[in-house]
C-alpha cells in the first residue's frame, strides 16, 4: 500500500441494481487496514426498468433514504474520504443521471456512474488481491449486468460486460414464483446465445469460475448448510459443478415460499435466485468448469485496493503474506517474536522430516500458527491460546484454503498443552485421522519453538536435531545460558513420546554475540 498522506479512513457505496453497500474502513499507522462497518440494504433500484427503462419514483426515494442514512453514518465516523459508485441500473436507465444529480443536491454525495468494463476491473482487483489463484474466469452477476474477466497468470487477459442480471432475468422470464419447464427452457436459450458474445470463454476452457457477488455467495452458503460445513466463511469456499447443479436446480424446483424457507438463501433474494443462479450454472457447462471459488471481495474492495495503489500495475505480491503481516498489525502480535517462532518451527519440520514423514504442502499452515499463535492475548493473556483458535478462523485469512486455516487454528490452540489432539465434532467432517495426526505434530514443533523463544529476546540463533535409536537430540545453539532446556523437557518431553516414540534431549550451546 502507498502512503495516502491524511486521508486515513474511507467509505465505499456501491450503488448496484438490487442493493445499495457501503463499506467503512480505517488505514492505521500508515501500515494496516481494516473494515470497521458494512451495510447493505435491498433497494431494488432496477425494479420495474424492464417495462419503462427508467428508475420508478418509488425506488429513487428509497435509494435517497438509504443514501441519507449512509451520509449520517460517515460523518458519525468522520471518513476522510468517499466514493461512490453506481453500476447497472443508474448506468441503463433514462433518469440515471438525474437520480445521481439529485443524490449529490439532498446529501452532498458525488457518485461516479461507472462502465461495465470498469466495474469488471475492480472486480478482478478485489478478487486476484485476496485469493491465491493465477488463471481463471471471474464472474460478477448483480441486479442489472453480469461481469467477466479472463485472468491469466493473475493478469486481466480479457474483460466484458452483459446487460443482463438476477432482476433482468427473474422479470423477463417470469421466474419470480413457480418456474415452468418452458421458461427454464426460455432461459437457457436466452443464456446460450448472449454469453455466446463472450469471445474469450474459447481460451478459457476448464478454468475454474471464481464467483463475485449475492447470488453466488448465497450458492455457496446453501451448499454449506445442505452438508453440515463446520465454517461460516463465504471466502475461498469452494465447489464442484456437480455440487453447483444441485443446488441451482433444486431452488429452481421451489416455488417462491419454498424458496423463503430454503437454508442459506437470504430472503431478500429469494425472489431472483433462480435466473443468476441458472446463469452461473450454465456458465460452468459452457466452460466446461469443474470448480466454482467464492469470492467474498469484489468491486468495494477492488476501489479500495486501487486507491491504496494495489492497481494492476501493482498487484499484492504474496496474498498469504500481505494478509497474514496486516491481520498481526492489527491484533498488535509481536512480529519480532512471530517472525522467530516460526523459523525455529520450520527448522524443527525440515530437520526432523525422516519423523514425521509429512510430504504434503503445510507451509501455510506451519506459518499461519506460528505467526499467529500469540494473537488471541489481544482478547486476554490467560487462556489466550483459545482465543487465538477463534480469531484466527474469523480474522479474514487470505491466501489459504479454509481447510489449512481449520488446521492452523487447531495448532495454535494445541501449543500449550501436552494432550492428545481433540477435535469437536462440528468439525468432524472437515479433519480426516491423519488430518488430526498432522496438526499434533506440528503443534508439537509450534510449542518447542515458542520455549526456545519464550525470554522473547531472540536469544536462541539456532537448532540442529540429531535422530538416534530411541532418542531426538537438539543442539540449541544461543547467545547466551538459558533455563529454556529443563521447561521444554517438562512440557514437551511426554508429547514428544507420544508422538515420535522417542525421548526429547536437549543440549545448550553457547555461541556469544548478539
Amino acid at each position: 500500500m502507498v502512503n495516502i498522506g491524511n486521508n486515513k479512513s474511507i467509505g465505499v457505496i456501491d450503488i448496484g441494481s438490487n442493493s445499495v453497500h457501503l463499506v467503512i474502513g480505517e488505514y492505521r499507522n500508515n501500515e494496516y487496514f481494516r473494515i470497521v462497518d458494512d451495510v447493505k440494504v435491498n433497494v431494488r433500484l432496477s425494479q420495474g426498468m424492464a417495462e419503462t427503462g427508467s428508475l420508478s419514483q418509488e425506488r429513487m426515494d428509497y435509494g435517497e433514504e438509504t443514501l441519507r442514512m449512509y451520509k449520517n453514518m460517515l460523518d458519525t465516523y468522520q471518513v476522510d474520504k468517499v466514493m461512490a459508485v453506481a453500476t447497472a441500473a443508474v448506468r441503463k436507465a433514462d433518469n440515471g443521471q438525474a437520480f445521481v444529480d439529485r443524490i449529490r443536491e439532498t446529501t452532498g454525495i458525488d457518485i461516479d456512474i461507472i462502465p461495465g468494463t470498469t466495474e469488471a476491473a475492480m472486480d478482478y482487483l478485489g478478487v486476484v488481491n485476496t485469493i491465491d489463484i493465477a488463471d481463471g474466469v471471474m464472474m460478477d452477476i448483480g441486479g442489472g449486468s453480469v461481469e467477466f474477466v479472463l485472468i491469466k497468470n493473475r493478469r486481466m487477459a480479457g474483460a466484458i460486460s452483459l446487460p443482463f442480471g438476477s432482476i433482468d432475468l427473474t422479470e423477463r422470464f417470469g421466474l419470480r414464483d413457480r418456474v415452468k419447464a418452458g421458461n427454464i427452457a426460455a432461459l437457457e436459450e436466452f443464456l446460450e446465445d448472449s454469453l455466446s458474445e463472450v469471445k474469450f470463454f474459447k481460451e478459457a476452457r476448464g478454468l475454474p469460475v471464481v464467483g463475485v457477488g449475492g447470488t453466488i455467495r448465497n450458492v455457496g452458503r446453501i451448499h454449506r448448510r445442505l452438508v453440515d460445513y463446520p465454517l461460516e466463511i463465504a471466502h475461498n469456499y469452494r465447489m464442484d459443478y456437480a455440487a453447483v447443479a444441485k443446488v441451482c436446480d433444486m431452488a429452481a424446483a421451489m416455488d417462491l415460499e419454498e424458496r423463503r424457507g430454503l437454508k442459506g438463501l437470504s430472503k431478500g433474494r429469494s425472489d431472483i435466485f433462480v435466473g443468476a443462479s441458472q446463469a452461473l450454472k450454465k456458465v460452468m457447462e459452457i466452460l466446461g468448469s469443474g470448480e466454482l471459488i467464492i469470492s467474498d471481495a469484489g468491486l468495494r474492495d477492488g476501489l479500495i485496493f486501487k486507491y491504496f495503489g494495489d492497481d494492476e500495475s501493482n498487484l499484492v505480491g504474496n496474498v498469504f503474506d500481505n494478509s497474514l503481516v496486516n491481520t498481526m498489525l492489527n491484533y498488535d502480535v509481536n512480529i519480532p517474536h512471530a517472525y522467530h517462532v516460526y523459523g525455529l518451527a520450520q527448522k524443527l519440520f525440515s530437520q526432523l522430516a525422516p519423523l514425521h514423514k509429512i510430504e504434503d504442502d503445510v507451509y501455510h499452515i506451519v506459518k499461519a500458527s506460528a505467526m499467529l499463535h500469540d494473537v488471541g492475548i489481544k482478547i486476554q493473556y490467560s487462556n489466550h491460546h483459545e482465543h487465538s483458535f477463534y480469531l484466527i478462523l474469523n480474522a479474514g485469512l487470505q491466501g489459504i484454503s479454509q481447510k489449512a486455516l481449520l488446521m492452523s487454528a487447531f495448532v495454535a490452540l494445541n501449543h500449550r498443552t501436552n494432550k492428545k489432539v481433540k477435535v469437536d465434532a462440528e468439525y468432524g467432517t472437515l479433519l480426516t485421522d491423519k488430518d488430526r495426526a498432522r496438526i499434533e505434530t506440528l503443534s508439537l514443533f509450534l510449542q518447542i519453538a515458542e520455549y526456545l523463544d519464550r525470554s522473547m529476546d531472540g536469544i536462541v540463533k539456532d537448532v540442529s536435531c540429531t535422530i538416534l535409536e530411541d532418542s531426538v537430540e537438539i543442539l540449541v545453539l544461543s547467545s547466551t545460558h538459558s533455563v529454556f532446556a529443563d521447561m521444554i523437557i517438562a512440557e514437551c518431553g511426554k508429547k514428544f513420546k507420544r508422538v515420535f516414540g522417542k525421548n526429547l534431549k536437549i543440549k545448550n550451546k553457547v555461541i556469544g554475540g548478539a
